[in-house]
């Protein structure tokens, strides 16, 4: 018996049978199961990193800290905006903005990976052009967690809320999901 079902029964061992099952159906998704309750052993974090994240926060060094784990840093250059350049101006116009974000890319995933290094994480980094949500989707299945930012994939906006791609991203990871 779970701890869940046990605190149900206790909490409702006056009530007669088809309440309580009623009850427990009603309340399971707020309860969790005795496989959730476990704490998940992490030894490798995704980070995926683009053009719109500048920075990873102080707040989520400290949880990525609370794990003896290897982070990988990934920039991916959007694939569709090279596209769309590439077929209303021209090929020499898609290829000077991917090497000006290559450049930017590099230059973040530097910076990055130096303040992960004086935290004492060891890291990996690597830098590819493809799909923002698809592949990070894909590359998460070779990790433990991934950990977000809210404005991965979004653009420069200036209010608080979570980027659609990182919500997407979410929704089709199995992956623990940190976002920051």
């Amino acid at each position: 018996m779970g701890y869940s079902s046990s605190l149900i029964q206790r909490k409702f061992k006056d009530i007669v049978g088809k309440r309580y099952e009623s009850v427990l159906k009603e309340y399971s998704e707020f309860l969790l199961t005795d496989e959730e309750m476990l704490v998940p052993e992490v030894r490798s974090i995704l980070v995926p990193l683009d053009s719109f994240v500048h920075e990873i926060t102080d707040e989520a060094i400290d949880v990525l800290s609370a794990y003896n784990a290897t982070i990988s840093l990934a920039y991916i250059t959007d694939a569709g905006v090279l596209d769309l350049l590439e077929q209303t101006l021209d090929r020499q116009s898609a290829e000077d903005f991917r090497a000006k974000k290559e450049a930017d890319g590099r230059e973040l995933l530097e910076r990055i990976t130096e303040r992960l290094k004086e935290h004492g994480f060891p890291t990996q980094t690597r830098m590819f052009v493809g799909q923002t949500g698809d592949d990070v989707v894909r590359m998460a299945k070779n990790y433990d967690m991934i950990a977000l930012n809210r404005r991965y994939a979004d653009g420069e906006a200036t209010d608080l809320s979570i980027s659609p791609t990182v919500l997407r991203i979410c929704q089709r990871v199995e992956t623990p999901a940190l976002i920051y």
